[in-house]
């Protein structure tokens, strides 16, 4: 019992570490974006369909210094850098990401390698994916003749 409590006494102050951690870099990350430029800034934001506000706000979201959308990808069978020739797809994936609630529990599943298993609960790239990975096979399937 006394063995146990110690155990999720450590794992609270990892969680606690890992968070401060995060904060960190993500205001590193913040800092670094808007040193480039408030046009240059404004220009990547328009690309990606996103105002300064709401910008702000996905950056105290957790994790949100990582790129999880091409772990993500990687993690289920998609190369991110064929992806990124479909740049209207790419824009409109990397904004539901980079605002997504569940970074959280994306972070979990790509720091236990176990995304792919669960990803169809919970992110909302996920139908997404599922195009993709559509579209791929098509492709490479298109060419093979009978």
């Amino acid at each position: 019992m006394a063995g146990n409590l110690i155990s999720e006494t450590v794992e609270a102050w990892r969680s606690v570490i890992s968070l401060l951690a995060d904060r960190r870099r993500s205001r590193a990350a913040t800092r670094e974006f808007w040193a480039l430029g408030l046009d240059e800034c404004t220009g990547i934001l328009n690309d990606i369909g996103l105002s300064r506000s709401e910008f702000d706000e996905a950056m105290r979201l957790p994790y949100a210094s990582e790129d999880l959308l091409s772990s993500a990808m990687r993690s289920i069978g998609i190369d991110p850098d064929s992806f990124q020739s479909l740049e209207a797809a790419h824009r409109f994936m990397s904004r539901i990401c980079i605002t997504c609630p569940h970074r959280r529990q994306c972070h979990g599943h790509m720091a236990a390698f176990d995304f792919e298993s669960h990803y169809q609960d919970f992110c909302p790239n996920s139908a997404n994916f599922a195009d993709l990975l559509a579209d791929g096979r098509s492709r490479s399937t298109a060419g093979k003749s009978c």
